[in-house]
Formats: structure tokens, C-alpha cells, sequence
């Protein structure tokens, strides 16, 4: 039996830890929107145990550290209903097309009309399984038929998603878990859903990111190519997501002469915040470069001062810094004859096999990628897909020899 575990509370390997949301006000202080802490255990019932005693200890030093700034309690931005935070949502996206922002569009009024447009802290798990088995019972006012799995699935996305944003600008409680979450289980005896996007992406080659290189150097019309060429280079040779070197600032940037001391920070978890370092000489220039255009380059607003890429306009509910430059790099990346294979993402599923192929051991990967040395997410997520032929060809050698090579029989009449 599949047990649901309590919100802020996940297996990392086989230790239990627990998750704390940063409150919104003390974000761009802190760093980070969570706060990871191991529980130190594999018991469930001790893990419980521990959550409160560990909980307030992520609290008072979070607090007792930051609690002389003068913060300011921000403000709803006008009226916190469902219609009113729904429609700011859907206006100040710029991450969804039109035509998903107008089926988002058509659920949230749908959903305002059923809560009779309640506050958004009223929500709750009841009102959303509520809310799904009016749905169910429903016919369609276009087709007079009960709404089929897809389209209550898109309910159930559209939800989910809203109740992020509600959480993001902090006028939900944060340790509640999302309500709309799960709320399509299955029945007995009904058959998993199959979807039809592919997930079993792989490693991007090299000649695909040389490919997709002079693709954007080539072409001067493109708004981001600076930025572009250089997060291009930099995911070849670091590991590092594209969000990571988006938002790098200059002074978490060192030059040691041979080699470029990066610091990541502001990750989900403090394996995530880590050090990465560039050794080639040619990165190394292109990098050098890189900080001199951004010293002398104009910022887009005053909070991309000191930014390696000061243009950058921010975007999505977020207002992530990879955004728009993450928007860029697909679309280039579909110019390309095989495309469907692999993503921005990919380039850590390369350099993570390329370490594997390399001998490197579970603990040192994990700590060039972020990753908790308790899991080998190398070769469970990342390098899945990979060319593993030389660790693989490597191993097989070692058995041969460990062998003594290969069984030897005499030979009767001269024959095997």
C-alpha cells in the first residue's frame, strides 16, 4: 500500500527530510524559496517525531538571522478574491500562449461562478473535490456529454497551477498542501492514463550543441545572441541548469587566471549551492570577455546592476531571470533537424554521463551537478538515456581479467 506522505516531508535515498517554504517577505534576503533539512532518519514514525523540533529550528535561526532588517509586510495588490487574483494571474503571465491563456480563462471564471468568488485563503481540499464532482456530473454546454478525462485533467492543471501562483505571491497559507493536486485519482481497475508527451530526453551530442552554436552566432537578428552564445558555452562545461547562469552576478564570478570560480547560490537545497569551476582556456576568454561587456553594458532595470547578463528582462509569475532567455534557446534549439530528443536540460544529462564514462565517483558528481550525495541520480535520471559504452567496456575488461580470460577445454578429435 502507497502511503501519502504529510506536505514537507520526502525521502532523499532512504533518509526522510523536511521542507520549509520562505516566507515571501524575507525572500530577496534569504535567497532561496526553501530550506531543505535532513530528519536523519529512514523510520517514518521517528521522522514525524522530529518534524516539529526541526521546524522550529529552521525558523528561529532563519528569523533570529534576519530579523533586525527592516522589512516591509507586503500588500495585497488589490482585492484577493478568486476573480480578482485569477484575472492578475492571467494578465501578467507572459509565459502562456493565447490560446491556453483563454482556456485558463474560461476554468477560472468557471471555478469563480462555483466558490461564489470567495477569498482565496477560503479554498480548501473540500472545495476542490467539490468542485470535481460537479464537474464530473456536468454535461458540457457544447457538446451536452459529461466532460471526458482529458478535460477534467485540464481542470485539475489549470487549478494546480493557479494555487502556485497564489502561493508565490504569498496569499495562501504555504504550508498547505496545493488542493488541487491528485484530485483525479484513479478508480479500481482503471487503467493508468498514458501521456503522450515524450520524457525519455537524452543527452545532447556534440555536434548537435555545435550546431546549435553557429546557429546563433550566425545569426545577428536574434535579441539575446550574446547571452545565448555564452550560456551555450558555459552548459557544455559546467553541469549548470540555465536559470543558474542566467541569473550569475559579477561578484560571484573570480578569475584565478587558468580557471573561473563560479558560486551558485539561491538553490532550492544547500547541495544546490555549490562552486563550479571553468578550466578551459578558450571558456575562460570567453568568460573574461563576458564580464568586461557586462561592467560597461547598461542594465534593462536597476535590479540587473552587477548581472553577467544585465539585458535580461525578467519573466514568468516568478520573474526569473532565465525566462525570456530560456524562451530564446528553445526556439533556436527548433531550428534544428533533430530537436525532439533533447533540451536545455539535456546538457547536464551529458556532462553527468561524460563523468560516469570518466570513472568519477556517486559522490564527486553529485557534487559538481547539486545533488545530495545519497542519491545517484547520475545514473537513475541523468545519463539513463546516455552512451555509457566506455564505463560499460572499462567494467567488462576488469571482469575478463578478474576471470583469469576466457574458459579453455582440450580439444577431443580434434574437435571442440
Amino acid at each position: 500500500m502507497t502511503h501519502t506522505l504529510p506536505k514537507g516531508i520526502f525521502k532523499r535515498g532512504n533518509v526522510y527530510a523536511l521542507r520549509y517554504s520562505v516566507p515571501t517577505e524575507i525572500r530577496p534576503v534569504v535567497g532561496k524559496k526553501e530550506i531543505v533539512r535532513s530528519l536523519g532518519t529512514s523510520n517514518l514514525v521517528e521522522a514525524l517525531g522530529k518534524q516539529r523540533a526541526v521546524l522550529e529550528e529552521i525558523k528561529s535561526s532563519l528569523f533570529a538571522n534576519y530579523d533586525k532588517v527592516d522589512f516591509v509586510e507586503p500588500k495585497p495588490r488589490g482585492e484577493t478574491t478568486v476573480r480578482a487574483t485569477a484575472n492578475r494571474w492571467l494578465t501578467e503571465s507572459d509565459g502562456i500562449n493565447n490560446a491556453t491563456r483563454n482556456r485558463y480563462r474560461s476554468i477560472l471564471v468557471y471555478f469563480e461562478k462555483f466558490s461564489n468568488n470567495v477569498e482565496v485563503r477560503e479554498i480548501n481540499r473540500e472545495m476542490a473535490l467539490r468542485f470535481v464532482d460537479h464537474l464530473k456530473a456536468t454535461p458540457s454546454l457544447r457538446t451536452g456529454k459529461l466532460l471526458s478525462h482529458r478535460s477534467l485533467s485540464a481542470y485539475q492543471i489549470c487549478l494546480a497551477s493557479y494555487w502556485r501562483v497564489l502561493e508565490h505571491w504569498g496569499l495562501v497559507d504555504l504550508d498547505m498542501k496545493n488542493p488541487f493536486s491528485s484530485i483525479l485519482r484513479r478508480l479500481p481497475g482503471q487503467k493508468r492514463k498514458v501521456d503522450p508527451r515524450k520524457k525519455n530526453l537524452r543527452p545532447v551530442t556534440r555536434k548537435e550543441a555545435e550546431a546549435l552554436l553557429s546557429y546563433i552566432s550566425g545569426n545577428g537578428r536574434l535579441k539575446y545572441q550574446h547571452e545565448m552564445y555564452i550560456t551555450i558555452r558555459l552548459l557544455w562545461v559546467t553541469a549548470c541548469r540555465l536559470g543558474e547562469i542566467a541569473s550569475l552576478s559579477l561578484e560571484n564570478i573570480q578569475d584565478k587566471g587558468d580557471h573561473f570560480c563560479l558560486l551558485i547560490e539561491g538553490a532550492k537545497t544547500d547541495a544546490g549551492n555549490r562552486l563550479v569551476i571553468v578550466v578551459g582556456r578558450r571558456d575562460c576568454e570567453l568568460l573574461r570577455r563576458a564580464v568586461r561587456r557586462a561592467k560597461i553594458t547598461a542594465p534593462i532595470n536597476p535590479e540587473s546592476k552587477d548581472l553577467l547578463f544585465p539585458r535580461l528582462l525578467r519573466g514568468g509569475y516568478d520573474r526569473t531571470l532565465g525566462h525570456y532567455l530560456g524562451k530564446a534557446l528553445e526556439k533556436a534549439r527548433k531550428t534544428l533537424p533533430v530537436h525532439d530528443e533533447w533540451d536545455m536540460h539535456s546538457f547536464r544529462r551529458t556532462c553527468v554521463s561524460a563523468l560516469i564514462n570518466a570513472g568519477v565517483a556517486r559522490g564527486e558528481r553529485n557534487l559538481v551537478v547539486g545533488h545530495s550525495n545519497n542519491d545517484d541520480i547520475g545514473l537513475s535520471v541523468y545519463a539513463k538515456r546516455g552512451d555509457l559504452h566506455e564505463v560499460i567496456r572499462t567494467t567488462f575488461e576488469a571482469l575478463y581479467v578478474k576471470l583469469e580470460g576466457s574458459l579453455v577445454t582440450p580439444m577431443q578429435n580434434g574437435r571442440c
